[in-house]
Parts: structure tokens; C-alpha cells; sequence
């Protein structure tokens, strides 16, 4: 049985982690599938969504099975480099929360370039409690979405945060239903792969990053859509 099932709405692609019954924990063969999962819809998908099946988003690693050290870092790897991928894409990636995260489930929340959650949904950074930091170096992304007190109180601290906390701190962009979330995937800029890829580049601060956005802003600007776009605007 798959651990990662893909689910396709429109060009959107959604990722969802399926290990309910163990809260969607982490394990050698899950960390494989959403690797595999993650390369292939970089190739072809217009936005990526990562999801979990039943009341936990991802409670991180799935410590019973991990108990050899070496076969527990090798899931971290394997997963720091997942969330490397994610953060890099060149599409938009869309983490979305309908219970709780936990742990590495946390650090692969906020790994995503948006963050959504559900009224309902809350945050935990527990390493701390088990005597470890983030190990799948979701730490730079928690920094950069609430700053570096708030990071280091959340990680310090181990405490819960619900989703209103989380949007006050920065940590979660937007608060929506599971319907309200579906519409948002329907949108058409997350639908068309091109725009996307824009939308993201323009907001790159890497090197080279500025002479791509430039590169695709000026290929837009060419585009059949935009001119149609235009003249639709210009009759409003």
C-alpha cells in the first residue's frame, strides 16, 4: 500500500501522506515515497500541495520504527533533502494543515512557500522535549517565517501554538475551510505552471535569481494570455 498517494486537481499536484493510523509518521519507506513524489511533480505540476490524511497533518518521525541510530539519520537525510527540494522549487508549494503538525511534521509545514491550515489545525515543535533541534532543516524556514525570537521561543519552548496564535506569529499565511481550500487550488494563477514559475522567481533572492524573474516577466508579457488578459481589462 502506498504511503504517498498523488492527487491531481487540474495541474495542482497533492501530495498526501497516508499513515493515519500512526499519525502520518515518518518512516524509511514514507521518506522514500515523498521524495519520489516531490521529483516527479517538480516536473510537471503547476503547484505542489503537501497534505496529511486524518486528524494529523505529520507527527514527524516515526520513532518506533527508527530505533537503529544510523537507519534514523538516514530518514533525516533523506528528508532534510526533501524539504531542500520543496523550499527550491520553482512552483509554488503549498502546505496544508488539517490538524496537527508535529516535530519534523512542523518543520515540513513551514518549509512550504504558503502555508494554510484549518481553523481547527495547530503547531508543536517538540524536538526540544526529546532532547534534539530540528533535524530536517526546517529551521531556516521557521526563522524566516516568524524571526528569530519567536523561532527560538517556539524550539525552546516545545509549546503548542492553534491556528490564530499561528497567524499572528507569521507562521501560517492563511486560515481556511477544507472547501475554501479547494476553491484556492482551482484558482487559475495556480493552475497555469508558467505564471507560477513567475510568481515564485520574482520573489527569489539567490543568485541569478533577479535575471530569471526578468527573463519570465518578459516571456509573460509576450504571452497570448497576457494580451488577452489586457483586453479583457481594458472592457471591465
Amino acid at each position: 500500500m502506498s504511503k504517498v498517494a498523488v492527487e491531481r486537481q487540474g495541474a495542482v499536484w497533492t501530495l498526501r501522506l497516508c499513515r493515519p493510523e500512526v499519525r502520518n509518521a515518518v518512516d524509511v519507506e514514507l521518506s522514500r515515497q515523498l521524495r519520489a513524489a516531490v521529483v516527479e511533480a517538480l516536473e510537471e505540476a503547476s503547484a505542489i500541495c503537501v497534505r496529511g490524511e486524518g486528524p494529523v497533518f505529520c507527527s514527524g518521525g516515526d520513532l518506533s520504527s527508527l530505533r537503529d541510530d544510523d537507519t534514523a539519520i538516514a530518514v533525516m537525510d533523506e528528508m532534510r533533502g526533501t524539504l531542500d527540494l520543496l523550499r527550491k522549487a520553482p512552483v509554488p508549494v503549498i502546505a496544508y494543515v488539517e490538524g496537527l503538525a508535529v516535530g519534523g511534521g512542523a518543520e515540513l509545514a513551514a518549509s512550504a512557500h504558503l502555508l494554510c491550515c484549518t481553523p481547527g489545525a495547530a503547531f508543536e515543535f517538540v524536538q526540544a522535549k526529546l532532547h534534539l533541534s530540528p533535524g530536517w532543516g526546517g529551521g531556516p524556514s521557521l526563522l524566516r517565517r516568524v524571526g528569530p525570537g519567536r523561532a527560538l521561543d517556539l524550539l525552546l519552548s516545545a509549546r503548542r501554538v492553534g491556528a490564530a496564535g499561528a497567524e499572528a506569529i507569521g507562521l501560517v499565511d492563511r486560515i481556511l475551510t477544507p472547501a475554501q481550500f479547494t476553491a484556492f487550488l482551482g484558482a487559475a494563477a495556480l493552475q497555469d505552471r508558467e505564471l507560477g514559475a513567475a510568481v515564485v522567481s520574482a520573489l527569489r533572492t539567490d543568485e541569478g535569481g533577479p535575471a530569471r524573474a526578468a527573463e519570465q516577466f518578459s516571456a509573460l508579457w509576450r504571452s497570448q494570455s497576457h494580451h488577452e488578459a489586457m483586453r479583457r481589462l481594458r472592457k471591465e
